[in-house]
C-alpha cells in the first residue's frame, strides 16, 4: 500500500508540474478605440477657446483586456510596434483587468500585450492605439492636392519664399492646406491669431459677425491673451487628409501633417492683422505686453507645429483700420521693446525644446509707416522683416496708380518719386512715392540689414471702374486718370471683395492663356516701374497686380540687392504662376528680361488738306536690340514707305476738317509695341487764315536740368491764339502759352523725346514738333564730393579728407550736414575712439575712457560704459 501511495504521489507532482509551465491563455484587448491626445478637443462644443481646448502634459493609457478561457497570468507587457514600453505584476491567476500608465510622447502604433505566467508568455493581437499630440507625430505626411501648374524647384537656402495662408480661405474658396505648393516654400505664415480686448476694427466687417465669433473665443481669457479665432475650422472641421476619427480636425490638424511631410518648412502664426490690431495699441503699456508674451508662450507650447511668431501690427504711429488709434511718439519704442521680450520668451523655449524658433513681423512699407519705428533697433532681436510692399494704391479712393510698382512709374515726375518739391497743393512733400525700392532704401537707411528684409509680392489684383482713355493726362497710359469706383464682379471671377481680384481669376477672365488680354481687356506693362496691368478701355476697368514678369524683376532685384527673399499675400489666390515666377527671380533659371521698345510719338498733328506732312517718331530700346518699324495708316491717305521712324503722308481732299489714327508697331524681335496718334486733315478755309508757326529747333539738355523754349507764331487775321503742348513721359512741362519750360527727368542713356504744340485761332490749328534729347551725365561713384552731382544709395565720396556713404538719393546736400550722408569708418582693423554722430552695428569695437568696448547691437548716440549695449 505504501508503494502505491509513494506512486500516486509522484504523479500527482508531476502533473502539477506541468500545470505550472503551462503557457497562460492568449489576453484579448478591448474593443474601444485607443485614442489619447496631449491637446483635447471638444470636436462638437460652440464655446470659447479655453472651454473647447485643454492641454495635458501627459496621457495616461488604460489598457482594458480580458482572457476568456484558459489560465490567467502573474505579469503583464505593452508593446508599441514590438518595443517594450511598460510592464508590471499582479496576483497569479489574473485572467482581466486594466493595465494603467502614463506616457509623454505621440505617434500611432501597433498595440499588443503580453499575459505571462513565471516566464511564459502569451500575445495579444495587434490593435491600434494613437496617442496625438500637436507635433503631428501620430500623422502620416499631409497627401496633397496641388494645382499641377505649380512647378518643382531646388529648395531654396538663401533666401526665403513664403506666402501666408488664411483661416477662412477653406470656406469660400474651397482652399485647405493640402492645396498649399509647400515643397516650393520655406515659410508658411498663418493668419490670422487674434488678441483679446478691444476689437472695434473688427466690426466692420461680415457684419459683425467676425467680431461676435472673437467674443466668443476670447470669453474667459485676459485683455491681451491670444485665441484661435475660428476653433471650427482650425481644429474641428474634417479636412481632406485628416480622418474624421481624429482627436484633433481641421486645419491645424493638416498643418501639423504638413510638417511630416515638410519637416524644414517654417510655420508661423501672424498675430493682428489689418481689422486685428487694435489691440496692439496697448502695447505702450509693458504690463499688456507682459500679458501678451506670456500667452504666447502657453499658445506655441500648447501648438507645437508652429516655429516662432509673425508679428503684423498695422500700424505703429498709427493710418490703421482704426482712425482714432496710434500714437507716433510711443508706438515705435513698444513695438521695439515687444520685439526684444518676443525674443527672449523664444530663446526660453529654445532651451526648454532644443528647437529653433524664428521672430518675423510683417511692416507697412510707405514713408510714413517706416518712419515711426526705428527697424534697426527692432530688427536686432528679428530673424526677418516682411515688407508688405503691395497696397501702394487701391480702390479706397479714385486715385490710380502701380499697387505694388518695383520702382516709380513712367506717370510720376522725378520729384514725386523722390519725395521732393511741392505737390498739387503748393505744400512740401513729405516723403518719395510707395515703391519698393523706396522702402527697402529706407530700411537700409536706418541701418537695417539687408539679409533680413523680405519683399512682398501680390497674389491679386487691385482695381477701379471708370478710368477711361479721354481722361487719361498722357495718352494710353491709364496710370493718368481716375476712376469712379472700386473694380466690381463676382466671386466666379475671384472678386470676393469690391476693389480686389485674386489672381488665378485675373489670369483667366482678363490676361488669358496668350498673356495679351480677353474679353476687352488689354496687358499693359509699365517699363520704368516693374509693374503690370490690365485695362479695358471700353469699359473703364483698370486693374494693376504682380504678373510673373514683374515678380522675376522683384527676385531678381532681391537678389542683386542681397535682401532676405520674397513672401506672397496670400497662397489661395494663385494658380501657381506667381509662386513659380518668385522661383525664377530668386534662383536665376531664367535668362534677363527683355525690356519692350519704349515709342515717342505725339498725340495729334494736323495738315491741310491735299498736302504732305511727315509724321516723325522715335524709338529707344534698353537691350540695344535692333527695332524695326511698321505705320498702320487709314485708306484715305497716301503714304510713302511704312517701315521707319517717320512716314510722309499726302492728305486726302476733305470739305470739312476730318481725323485719322495712325498706329507705328515697333519690334524688338521678340515684342511688339504700338503707339497711336491722330492726324488731322484740315479742310480749305473758307476766310479764316491758319496760323503760321515758325520752326523749333531741336535741344539738347542734361538729365534733371531745365530749358526754355518759345514759340513764334503769327496770325494773318490778328486772332487771339492759344497752345496747347504735347509733352511725353521723361519731361515735365511748366508754364503755358508761347513760353514755356522743360525739365528733364533722370535717363539711363541719352534719350530723345518728341515734343509738340498745337497753335490754334479759334477755327484752324497748326502744329510743330521737335525732338528734346536729354543726356545721361556721369553721376555718384567715388572721388571729392561735387555740389553739382546726383548721387544714389552706395554711392561714396571724400569731403575735407572724410569718407562718406549716400543713404539715398541726394545732390547738393553736404556730407557733413546731412542725414543723407553717412561717415564711412575704415574697415582696417584699428579700434577707434567712440562718437556720439556715429551709428554702430552689433560686433563693431569702440574705445572710450581707454577701455575697449563692443557693441551687442544696433546703437547710437548711448555711451560705452553707462549703456547696457556695449560690453567690455
Amino acid at each position: 500500500m505504501n508503494r502505491r501511495l509513494l506512486t500516486m504521489c509522484a504523479i500527482s507532482a508531476a502533473l502539477s508540474s506541468q500545470q505550472a509551465a503551462a503557457a497562460p491563455a492568449v489576453p484579448s484587448i478591448d474593443w474601444t478605440p485607443q485614442t489619447y491626445s496631449f491637446v483635447e478637443v471638444d470636436l462638437e462644443g460652440n464655446g470659447s477657446y479655453k472651454d473647447l481646448v485643454t492641454v495635458k502634459e501627459q496621457v495616461d493609457i488604460a489598457i482594458k483586456w480580458n482572457s476568456w478561457s484558459g489560465t490567467g497570468g502573474d505579469s503583464y507587457k505593452v508593446y508599441f510596434d514590438n518595443a517594450l514600453v511598460n510592464q508590471g505584476t499582479f496576483a497569479a491567476g489574473t485572467k482581466s483587468g486594466v493595465i494603467n500608465f502614463p506616457y509623454d510622447r505621440s505617434g500611432r502604433h501597433q498595440l499588443t500585450i503580453e499575459l505571462c505566467e513565471g516566464t511564459v508568455c502569451a500575445t495579444s493581437a495587434q490593435k491600434e492605439i494613437v496617442i496625438a499630440d500637436t507635433d503631428g507625430g501620430h500623422l502620416a505626411p499631409l497627401t496633397m492636392n496641388i494645382d499641377p501648374n505649380n512647378k518643382s524647384y531646388p529648395k531654396q537656402i538663401d533666401n526665403v519664399v513664403g506666402a501666408y495662408f488664411v483661416e477662412w480661405g477653406i470656406y469660400g474658396r474651397g482652399y485647405d492646406v493640402s492645396q498649399i505648393p509647400a515643397d516650393n516654400l520655406t515659410h508658411l505664415l498663418y493668419g490670422f491669431i487674434p488678441i483679446c480686448g478691444a476689437n472695434e476694427s473688427l466690426k466692420e466687417i461680415e457684419n459683425g459677425n467676425s467680431w461676435r465669433a472673437l467674443e466668443k473665443a476670447c470669453a474667459g481669457s485676459a485683455d491681451y491673451e491670444v485665441v484661435i479665432h475660428d476653433p471650427w475650422a482650425a481644429v474641428q472641421k474634417t479636412l481632406p487628409g485628416i480622418d474624421s476619427n481624429e482627436p484633433i480636425r481641421g486645419t491645424y490638424a493638416q498643418l501639423m501633417a504638413l510638417k511630416q511631410r515638410n519637416p524644414d518648412l517654417k510655420i508661423l502664426p501672424s498675430v493682428g492683422g489689418w481689422t486685428l490690431s487694435d489691440p496692439f495699441y496697448g502695447f505702450t503699456e509693458k504690463a499688456n505686453r507682459d500679458v501678451f508674451v506670456a500667452s504666447m508662450k502657453k499658445f506655441l507650447k500648447t501648438w507645437k507645429f508652429y516655429d516662432g511668431v509673425d508679428i503684423d501690427w498695422e500700424f505703429p504711429g498709427g493710418s490703421g483700420a482704426s482712425s482714432t488709434l496710434g500714437d507716433p511718439i510711443n508706438d515705435g519704442p513698444a513695438y521695439v521693446a515687444l520685439m526684444q521680450e518676443l525674443r527672449t520668451m523664444l530663446n526660453e523655449l529654445e532651451a526648454d525644446t532644443g528647437r529653433t524658433y524664428e521672430l518675423t513681423s510683417a511692416i507697412g512699407s510707405g514713408y510714413d509707416k517706416i518712419e515711426d519705428v526705428d527697424y534697426a533697433a527692432a530688427a536686432q532681436f528679428m530673424d526677418y522683416i516682411f515688407a508688405m510692399t503691395y497696397d501702394f494704391f487701391g480702390g479706397w479712393n479714385n486715385v490710380t496708380g502701380h499697387q505694388t510698382g518695383l520702382n516709380c512709374g513712367s506717370h510720376l515726375s522725378v520729384d514725386e518719386c523722390n519725395g521732393t518739391g511741392l505737390d498739387d497743393k503748393g505744400e512740401p512733400r513729405k516723403g518719395p512715392a510707395y515703391t519698393i525700392t523706396n522702402a527697402v532704401d529706407l530700411l537700409l537707411a536706418q541701418g537695417v540689414a539687408a539679409k533680413k528684409i523680405v519683399v512682398g509680392t501680390a497674389m491679386y489684383g487691385r482695381g477701379w471702374q471708370g478710368v477711361f482713355p479721354d481722361n487719361t493726362s498722357i495718352l494710353d497710359n491709364p496710370m493718368t486718370a481716375d476712376g469712379t469706383g472700386k473694380l466690381t464682379g463676382t466671386s466666379a471671377q475671384g472678386i470676393w471683395e469690391a476693389g480686389i481680384i485674386d489672381y488665378k481669376g485675373l489670369a483667366q477672365h482678363m490676361v488669358g492663356a496668350a498673356g495679351t488680354g480677353v474679353n476687352g481687356f488689354e496687358v499693359g506693362y509699365d517699363e520704368m516701374a516693374d509693374a503690370a496691368y490690365v485695362w479695358n478701355k471700353q469699359s473703364g476697368t483698370l486693374v494693376t497686380y504682380d504678373s510673373p514678369r514683374s515678380v522675376i524683376a522683384k527676385g531678381q532685384y532681391v537678389k542683386a540687392s542681397g535682401l532676405g527673399g520674397l513672401f506672397a499675400w496670400e497662397i489661395d489666390a494663385d494658380n501657381g504662376d506667381i509662386l513659380n515666377a518668385m522661383h525664377e527671380g530668386l534662383g536665376g533659371t531664367v535668362g534677363p528680361i527683355n525690356k519692350k521698345p519704349v515709342i515717342s510719338l505725339a498725340s495729334s498733328f494736323s495738315v491741310n488738306s491735299g498736302e504732305m506732312i511727315t509724321i516723325a517718331a522715335t524709338a529707344t530700346d534698353a537691350d540695344n536690340d535692333a527695332l524695326t518699324y511698321s505705320w498702320t495708316v487709314a485708306s484715305a491717305l497716301t503714304t510713302g514707305a511704312t517701315n521707319s521712324a517717320n512716314v510722309d503722308i499726302t492728305a486726302s481732299t476733305v470739305s470739312q476738317n476730318t481725323n485719322y489714327v495712325l498706329t507705328l508697331t515697333v519690334s524688338d524681335g521678340k515684342t511688339n509695341v504700338s503707339k497711336s496718334t491722330t492726324l488731322t486733315v484740315v479742310a480749305p478755309s473758307t476766310g479764316n487764315i491758319a496760323p503760321v508757326v515758325n520752326v523749333i529747333s531741336d535741344v539738347t539738355i542734361e538729365e534733371a536740368m531745365q530749358i526754355s523754349i518759345t514759340v513764334v507764331a503769327s496770325d494773318a487775321d490778328n486772332d487771339a491764339l492759344t497752345y496747347t503742348w504735347q509733352v511725353p513721359t521723361g519731361l515735365t512741362l511748366t508754364g503755358s502759352g508761347a513760353n514755356v519750360t522743360l525739365t528733364a527727368g533722370d535717363v539711363t542713356a541719352d534719350t530723345n523725346y518728341m515734343v509738340s504744340v498745337e497753335v490754334s485761332d479759334g477755327t484752324a490749328v497748326t502744329s510743330q514738333s521737335f525732338t528734346v534729347t536729354v543726356t545721361n551725365k556721369a553721376t555718384g561713384g567715388s572721388g571729392t564730393w561735387d555740389s553739382s552731382k546726383i548721387y544714389n544709395t552706395g554711392d561714396t565720396v571724400i569731403y575735407n579728407q572724410v569718407t562718406y556713404k549716400a543713404n539715398w538719393w541726394t545732390k547738393d546736400e553736404q556730407p557733413d550736414q546731412s542725414a543723407a550722408w553717412s561717415e564711412v569708418i575704415p574697415d582696417d582693423g584699428q579700434v577707434r575712439a567712440w562718437r556720439a554722430d556715429l551709428v554702430y552695428n552689433g560686433g563693431d569695437k569702440v574705445s572710450h575712457n581707454n577701455v575697449t568696448y563692443t557693441a551687442a547691437w544696433w546703437t547710437k548716440g548711448e555711451q560705452p560704459g553707462v549703456a547696457s549695449v556695449w560690453k567690455k
